[in-house]
C-alpha cells in the first residue's frame, strides 16, 4: 500500500465528515474513540449508554478504513467488510439505515469534501465505482442469494447472531452447502464483527475470538493477518478479560446534547398483577390497559410503548387494546415476513411513529411491542408500560422512553405478570427477571393491582423511582447485576479437530456438529426454522388421494424462496402449529433462550392430531423433501407450508390458524424475475373465491392449450391471457382495496403486458424477448420470464447455482475461451484489490484460465447445445454457457437427458485432471508458487472437493482435449475423473498453510469472479 499526501485525509477531519452525513457533530466519545482506534489499531469495547448513538461505530470504520489507505505506506489493519450483529429479530434496522444513509451520501458527495474525498478513497480500495455496499445478510440457495459481489468491496453487513456466526463456521444456516466457503470466507477474513447489547451474544463474541486465534496460525503470513476482530458494543460484556474499554466522559456528560439525554426524567413506577393470575398474557394485557388510563392524562406527547416479553402476551394485549376508540394502535413484532416488514413500515402509523408524532395528534399512538424495539429501532415514547424482565432488557425499553431528554417527565410502569416458582415461570428470562424484580422493590413500592384506580395511579406516577445513565451507578452500587441478569450460558471450546471437521463442507461429514452451542452456548434453543408459504401446493392429487409431493417440489424448484418471504419461526413452535398440539407458546424475538420442551404427549383429553405435511429442503440432498412426522422438522431448515394452512397476518406470525397466508412467491425485489401465472396465487392475491379459481384455471388452460399447439401466434397469445386475467380479477393499485398485494400483483401483469414479443423457445430470451416456460403436466399454469437486462448490466436469477451443470443466469451462449478470460482477469482483479502477493494473483489468474476446460467434453458440449449433437459438432468453438433459461427446467433435463450427460457428473472433475496433467509438463507460464493450490481451487470452484469431489465417473468414457492457459494442448480420459483420493491430504495441508478462512478466501476471489462473469456475458 503506498501513502497518497495529495488526496490523504487527516483524523481531525472526522468531524466534518459527520457533519456532512448527518448534520451534526460527532459526540465528544466519538471523537476520542477513532484517536484511540488509530493510535492503537486495536478496536476497544464500548460501554457507552443508550441513545448515545454506538452506530457510529459504522461512520469510524468507514472514515479509519479510507483515511489509511491514503495515509500510510504499511499493509492495511482496517478491516475491509463491518458486521452489524444484533440478537433480535427486529422490525426496524437503525444500523441498516445508518449505513444507507452513509451509502448515499458517498454516492452523491460533490469533489473536494471531506466525504467525497473517503468516497474516492473507498472506491480506489476496492477497485470499483461504488465507495461503500450496504446489505442485510440473508439466506438462499443460489447465486443470486449471495450479498456480495467482490471480495475487496467495503460494505457494511447487518445480520443476526444466528446469520453471521453459522457462516463463520462453515455451516451457514439456510445456504446451500456449496455457498459456505464463501460465505464463511467473507465473515472470517478482513472483517470486523461488532456485537450490539452483547451481554446476550456473549457465546459468539468467544467464538469468533477463538476462530480468529486460528487463523492467525496459518504459516502464510498474508493470510494470517486477515483474521476477524471483535468489537462489543456493550456496558457488561467484553470478549476478554483484558480488553480495552471506551465510555463516556465528563465531556459527554456535559455535552448540551448528550448531556439531556443522559438526566432524562424517566420515573419508574411498579405494578404487581400476579397475584392469582393464570394466564401470564392475559394479566399483562388487562394490567397494561390500566397502566395506559392512568398514563393518558400526564403524557407529555401523545404516545406511549407497552412491551411484552413473547409474541403471545404481545398479540393478547394488542387484541384487547384495539377495542378501545380512543386510541390509535400498531403491533410490531420481529418474526415476520421481509415483504409484509416493509409494507407495515410503509403503513401511516408507522410512518408516523418513525418521523415523530405530532404533539397535536387528536388520539394517542399506542405501540404495543416485543423485544424488537430494544434495539434498531430510533423511536422516542411518552410514556412506557414494560413486562417484568432481566435488568439489561429493563434498561434497553428504558432508552426508547423520552431519547432526547426534553421531556419534564416520562413514566414508565414495570409490570409482573408471573413469578419464578415450582408452579409457575416468567417467559423468557426467569429467574433474572424475578430477581431484578426484587431489586427495584428494594428501590421503590409496588403497588398491587386488585382494586387499584386509574387515577390513584395517575398521581403516583411522577413521585417514581428516577432511572437514567447518571443515575442508575448509584443504584447499582451495592447489587450484584449478576442476578438481575440472565446468567451467561455455557460457552463450548472451539477445538482445531472440531474446526477441521467445519471446514469440510463438500461433503459434510456424519454425523456433524451444529454451530448452535458456539452461537447462544449450551441449554439454548437450537436454530430457527425458516417457514414460507405457496398457494400452489394442493393436499390432494397424490397416492391414495394425499398430496402430490413430487408436483410440490418441482413447483419449489421452478420458483425457488427468496428471503422476502420467509419468517424465521423456532423448530418447536412451528411442530405445536402443524400437530395442533395444547400448551402455551413462548416464542420471544430473542434469537437465544433457555431451551423450551417439546409439547406434551397428547392425553385422552387431547388426542395428538396428525402433522399437516409440509416439505422441507434438504441441504445434502439439494432437494426439497416431504415432512409428515413432526420430529422430521429438524432446527436450521427451510419448510414451505400450503397458504391454506394460515399461521401469519399483517403482523408476522401468529401461531394460530388463520385465513389462507398471501404467496409472496413471485415478488423477490429483481426487475427479471419470473412470475406464476397460475389460479391459486392469483385468487389469494386478489381476496377471491372458488368460483374466481376455476375462472381463471380455465382461461390459463386454455392460453396454454394454445401455446402447445402453436396455432396462435405466442405474443398475442399471451397478451390476451394478461388482458384477461387484468379483467377477470379487476386489480387495483389502490390501497383502499383491503388487499395489501392487490396492487402488487396488478404492478406484475401490468408491466409483463408491456412486453411486445414472447416466445416458448428455450433460447429465446433476448433484451426485447421474454420466455414463456410451459410444462405438459401443468396444463392450467406457465411461467413467464421477462426479458433479461440490456448489454452491461447483470442479472441474478433465482434457481441459478453451484449444482447445475450448466450454472449461468445468462440466456445467450458464450464461448468457453471468452468466458475463460474474462474469469482470469476479474480474478486477478480481485486478488490484487485484496492486495495478495504476486504469486498468490497468477495462481488465481491461472486458475481463472484453467476452471471450465472441463467442459470440452463433447457430451457435455452437446447438453449445452439443448442436446443438439449436430450444433455441437459444427460450433467454431467450445461453449462455456448454454443461453437455456435458468428456470426453463423442463428444457434443461431434456438437454442433459439428450446429450447423456449424467446429473451428478462435474466438469470441474474434468478441469482439475487436466490441470494436473499440464503441471507434469512443467509448463513455462507464471502460475504462483503453489501448485497443489492451484488444482484445488480448479476443483473447489462450484463448492465441491473440500475434500471430496462427487464420487461419480463417466459411463461412456471417452479423450477429452482441454486448452490450458499456455494454450498447450492436453487431452485425459474421462474414466479418470471422480474420486482423487489425494485430495484430502492436500485440502488439510493447504488449510494449515494458509489458514481455513484464509484458504476460503481465495476460493471466494475466484469463484465470485466466475459468478459475476456469467452473469455479465463477458
Amino acid at each position: 500500500m503506498t501513502p497518497r499526501p495529495n488526496t490523504g485525509l487527516h483524523l481531525e477531519e472526522f468531524p466534518d465528515f459527520v457533519q456532512e452525513i448527518r448534520g451534526h457533530r460527532p459526540f465528544p466519545w466519538q471523537t476520542a474513540y477513532l484517536h484511540q482506534v488509530a493510535g492503537t489499531g486495536t478496536w476497544p469495547d464500548l460501554d457507552i449508554p443508550t441513545g448515545l448513538g454506538k452506530t457510529s461505530i459504522i461512520d469510524s470504520w468507514a472514515f479509519l478504513l479510507a483515511w489509511q489507505h491514503t495515509t500510510t505506506a504499511t499493509r492495511r489493519t482496517v478491516p475491509l467488510r463491518l458486521f452489524f450483529v444484533v440478537d433480535r429479530r427486529l422490525v426496524v434496522d437503525q444500523a441498516h439505515d445508518t449505513a444507507r444513509t452513509l451509502q448515499q451520501a458517498l454516492d452523491t458527495a460533490r469533489p473536494g469534501t471531506v466525504t467525497g474525498r473517503v468516497a474516492d478513497a473507498l472506491r480506489e480500495l476496492g477497485a470499483s465505482g461504488t465507495a461503500l455496499e450496504c446489505v442485510r445478510m440473508r439466506g438462499g440457495t443460489d447465486w443470486a442469494s449471495r450479498w456480495l459481489r467482490s471480495p475487496a468491496q467495503p460494505a457494511v453487513i447487518t445480520s443476526t447472531v444466528d446469520q453471521y456466526g453459522s457462516r463463520l463456521l462453515f455451516r451457514g444456516y439456510h445456504t446451500s452447502p456449496r455457498m459456505r466457503p464463501i460465505d464463511a470466507a467473507l465473515c472470517g477474513t478482513d472483517a470486523l464483527l461488532a456485537v450490539d447489547e452483547a451481554h446476550i451474544a456473549l457465546p459468539l463474541l468467544t467464538t469468533a475470538t477463538d476462530c480468529a486465534a486460528y487463523q492467525k496460525t496459518a504459516t502464510h503470513p498474508a493470510l494470517a493477518d486477515r483474521a476477524v476482530k471483535t468489537v462489543s458494543l456493550s456496558a457488561t460484556t467484553s470478549t476478554g478479560p483484558g480488553r480495552p474499554r471506551h465510555t463516556i466522559t465528563d465531556a459527554d456528560r456535559t455535552h448540551p446534547v448528550a448531556g439531556k439525554r443522559l438526566a432524562a426524567q424517566r420515573r419508574l413506577t411498579l405494578l404487581d398483577a400476579s397475584a392469582g393470575a393464570k394466564d401470564t398474557a392475559a394479566a399483562f394485557a388487562h394490567t397494561a390497559e390500566l397502566a395506559l388510563d392512568a398514563l393518558l392524562p400526564i403524557v407529555q406527547r401523545p404516545v406511549i410503548g407497552v412491551v411484552a416479553n413473547t409474541l403471545r402476551a404481545a398479540r393478547t394485549t394488542h387484541r384487547l387494546l384495539s377495542q378501545r376508540q380512543d386510541i390509535d394502535m400498531v403491533l410490531l413484532t420481529g418474526r415476520s415476513r421481509g415483504l409484509d416488514r416493509e409494507r407495515l413500515l410503509a403503513s401511516p402509523l408507522v410512518t408516523e411513529l418513525l418521523t415523530g408524532v405530532s404533539p397535536d395528534r387528536t388520539r394517542p399512538l399506542v405501540v404495543v411491542a416485543t423485544q424488537t424495539v430494544e434495539v434498531g429501532i430510533d423511536i422516542s415514547f411518552a410514556g412506557l408500560i414494560t413486562e417484568n424482565a432481566s435488568l439489561a432488557a429493563l434498561i434497553q425499553r428504558l432508552g426508547r422512553l423520552d431519547r432526547t431528554g426534553d421531556l419534564h417527565l416520562a413514566p414508565a410502569v414495570v409490570v409482573r405478570a408471573s413469578t419464578e416458582t415450582d408452579q409457575s415461570s416468567i417467559p423468557v428470562y426467569g429467574e433474572a427477571a424475578e430477581h431484578a424484580w426484587n431489586w427495584l422493590t428494594d428501590q421503590t413500592s409496588a403497588h398491587p393491582v386488585g382494586g387499584l384506580e386509574s387515577a390513584a395511579l395517575t398521581k403516583a406516577l411522577p413521585d417514581g423511582l428516577l432511572v437514567n445513565p447518571l443515575t442508575l451507578p448509584d443504584l447499582l452500587t451495592h447489587a450484584d447485576t449478576a442476578f438481575l441478569n440472565v446468567a451467561p450460558p455455557r460457552i463450548p471450546v472451539v477445538h482445531r479437530t472440531l474446526l477441521d471437521s467445519w471446514t469440510r463442507t463438500s461433503p459434510a461429514p456424519v454425523p456433524d456438529q451444529t454451530p448452535a452451542p458456539f452461537l447462544h452456548g449450551l441449554d439454548t434453543t437450537p436454530e430457527d426454522v425458516h417457514v414460507l408459504w405457496r398457494a400452489d401446493l394442493q393436499e390432494t392429487g397424490g397416492p391414495q388421494g394425499g398430496p402430490d409431493f413430487g408436483q410440490w417440489a418441482a413447483r419449489m424448484r421452478q420458483l425457488p424462496p427468496h428471503p422476502a418471504e420467509t419468517v424465521a419461526i423456532p423448530a418447536t413452535q412451528l411442530r405445536r402449529f402443524l400437530t395442533r398440539s395444547p400448551g402455551t407458546d413462548t416464542t420471544s424475538d430473542l434469537e437465544s433462550t433457555p431451551h423450551t420442551q417439546e409439547p406434551a404427549p397428547a392425553t385422552k383429553k387431547h388426542k395428538r392430531q396428525p402433522m399437516q405435511p409440509v416439505l422441507a429442503y434438504d441441504e445434502t440432498q439439494g432437494e426439497w423433501m416431504p415432512v409428515t412426522e413432526a420430529n422430521s422438522i429438524r432446527p436450521g431448515s427451510t419448510v414451505v407450508l400450503p397458504s391454506h394452512y394460515g399461521g401469519h397476518d399483517t403482523y408476522g406470525w401468529t401461531g394460530t390458524p388463520t385465513p389462507p397466508v398471501t404467496d409472496l412467491g413471485d415478488f423477490p425485489p429483481t426487475a427479471t424475475t419470473p412470475t406464476r401465472i397460475d389460479a391459486r396465487p392469483l385468487t389469494l392475491l386478489a381476496d377471491g373465491d372458488d368460483a374466481l379459481t376455476d375462472i381463471l384455471a380455465k382461461t390459463i388452460t386454455q392460453a396454454a392449450d394454445l401455446l402447445h399447439a402453436g396455432e396462435q401466434e405466442e405474443t398475442a397469445t399471451v397478451h390476451t391471457l394478461l388482458d384477461t386475467l387484468l379483467n377477470h380479477l379487476n386489480l387495483n393499485p389502490s390501497p383502499h382495496t383491503g388487499n395489501n398485494y392487490a396492487g402488487l400483483a396488478h404492478d406484475r401483469l401490468t408491466h409483463l403486458r408491456t412486453i411486445n414479443h414472447w416466445t416458448t423457445q428455450p433460447t429465446g430470451r433476448t433484451e426485447n424477448r421474454g420466455h414463456i416456460v410451459l410444462d405438459p403436466d401443468e396444463p392450467a399454469r406457465l411461467l413467464l420470464i421477462p426479458p433479461h437486462p440490456p448489454q452491461g448490466h447483470t442479472e441474478q436469477s433465482t434457481g441459478t447455482g453451484d449444482d447445475s451443470a450448466d450454472a449461468s443466469s445468462l440466456t445467450r451462449p458464450v464461448p468457453l475461451a471468452q468466458h475463460s478470460q474474462a474469469v482470469a482477469a476479474r480474478a486477478a482483479a480481485f486478488a490484487t484489490a485484496l492486495n495478495l502477493p504476486t504469486d498468490l494473483i497468477d495462481t488465481l489468474r491461472t486458475a481463472g484460465h484453467a476452471h471450465d476446460t472441463g467442459k470440452n467434453h463433447s457430451r457435455f458440449q452437446c447438453m449445452l447445445c439443448a442436446g443438439d449433437r449436430l450444433l455441437a459438432e459444427s460450433l467454431p468453438e467450445p461453449r462455456a454457457k448454454s443461453g437455456m433459461d435458468p428456470a426453463d427446467h423442463t428444457a434443461r433435463r431434456r438437454a442433459a437427458r439428450l446429450a447423456q450427460w449424467e446429473p451428478d457428473m462435474r466438469h470441474e472433475a474434468l478441469s482439475a485432471l487436466a490441470v494436473t496433467a499440464w503441471l507434469n509438463t512443467r509448463p513455462d507460464h507464471p502460475r504462483g508458487h503453489d501448485d497443489d493450490l492451484l488444482v484445488h481451487l480448479v476443483a473447489a470452484h462450484h463448492g465441491h472437493a473440500r475434500p471430496l469431489l462427487p464420487p461419480v465417473t463417466d459411463p461412456s468414457p471417452q479423450p477429452v482435449t482441454c486448452t490450458m492457459p499456455d494454450h498447450q494442448q492436453i487431452t485425459i480420459n474421462s474414466a479418470d475423473m471422480g474420486i482423487d483420493w489425494n485430495t484430502p491430504n492436500r485440502f488439510h495441508t493447504l488449510n494449515r498453510h494458509y489458514g481455513p478462512w484464509g484458504l476460503a478466501l481465495l476460493e471466494a476471489a475466484l469463484r465470485l469472479a466466475d459468478m459475476a462473469c456469467s452473469e455479465e456475458g463477458t
